[in-house]
């Protein structure tokens, strides 16, 4: 019996560890621009075998992060943008294409629109977008890039290319390094129906600071009322032996 219940406290402190590592992750990204919130939760699995104790282990899940859309804020930076409606910039990675909502786009010095990662951003054909020296760049509402060359100021503005807008794909996303999200292996990537971009724009992060420092704090208090829990029954375990071994 005591040592079901020192599983089943084991068991809570994982559960707890898994969230509070969420949260914090949450908080540190909190004024990443893009940042979708990471979520965990725990699902029950019955201890297997012949000699398993009663009752069941918490498993940590990461069922995907949160995809609602981060409010718009102003920048004034031509090279921001803010995507509106369910959708998201394709980038080109070395580990294979991703979906980000951050938009803080960069011009390598090989003249190719990146994200704040030196990643090249995807335009519609599914090729990385080439710009020359720009005087002046402009992004549409439909992604459309154009601007004047550096080579000919007072010329007529030019059209490079068209950015990918990528619906949300069904299946989980997984979380990679920054705000770069994985699809599903093998899923197909379509365009947003209604997405739109917004020059001079960032997506904020969907964390709600707040919130998350309730959840630290609330799950603070249960790890710490979990510990106390177990070092109770480690306690009581051993009064009961010591009771035994005067019997």
């Amino acid at each position: 019996m005591q040592t079901d219940a020192l599983y089943t406290g084991m068991a809570g402190l994982q559960s707890i560890t898994a969230r509070m590592q969420a949260v914090a992750g949450n908080l540190a990204n909190a004024q990443t621009p893009g940042y979708a919130a990471v979520q965990a939760v725990t699902e029950a699995a019955l201890y297997q075998g012949s000699n398993a104790p009663a009752g069941a282990d918490a498993v940590a899940l990461t069922p995907g992060p949160d995809l609602t859309q981060g409010t718009p804020h102003r920048t004034g930076d031509p090279m921001n943008v803010a995507l509106s409606g369910n959708a998201w910039l394709e980038v080109q990675t070395a580990s294979g294409n991703a979906l980000t909502r951050n938009g803080s786009l960069s011009v390598s010095s090989a003249g190719i629109l990146t994200d704040n990662a030196g990643n090249p951003i995807l335009g519609v054909g599914g090729q990385p977008i080439s710009l020359p020296q720009l005087a002046k760049l402009q992004i549409g509402t439909d992604g459309t890039i154009s601007g004047v060359p550096a080579a000919n100021p007072t010329g007529p503005s030019q059209i490079y290319g068209k950015l990918a807008l990528i619906a949300t794909p069904s299946g989980t996303l997984t979380p990679l390094s920054g705000t770069l999200y994985a699809p599903a292996s093998g899923t197909t990537l379509n365009a947003a129906a209604d997405g739109a971009v917004h020059q001079g724009y960032l997506n904020d992060s969907n964390v709600n600071p707040t919130q998350a420092m309730v959840e630290m704090i609330d799950d603070s208090r249960s790890y710490q009322l979990q510990t106390s829990l177990m070092k109770t029954q480690a306690s009581a375990a051993q009064s009961l032996n010591a009771l035994v071994a005067q019997g």
